[in-house]
């Protein structure tokens, strides 16, 4: 059972992460293209970036398949947007 906190866009999505020692918790981070980029151009001081956690059991699994919905998501939404630009 889960608790809905928040909504967040798919397209904020940057990383879904995991570590080796617990991979039940998977790690959603959220944020632009612009954000990263200057992020990854500051020497040392990193800006803090929103991010989940959640507690999977079947984490590899679960983080198949929510990559694969979430590609499929987006593709739909590029659709969309397409269709209703021509």
């Amino acid at each position: 059972m889960a608790n809905l906190v928040c909504r967040r866009p798919l397209e904020t999505i940057t990383k879904i992460t995991s570590k080796k020692n617990f991979p039940e918790i998977i790690t959603f981070r959220y944020g632009t293209k612009q954000n990263e980029q200057e992020e990854k151009s500051k020497t040392k001081t990193k800006l803090p970036t929103e991010f989940d956690r959640v507690y999977l059991p079947d984490a590899g699994d679960a983080t198949k398949n929510i990559k694969l919905l979430i590609i499929k998501a987006l593709n739909m939404f590029d659709n969309l947007n397409e269709t209703v630009s021509t």
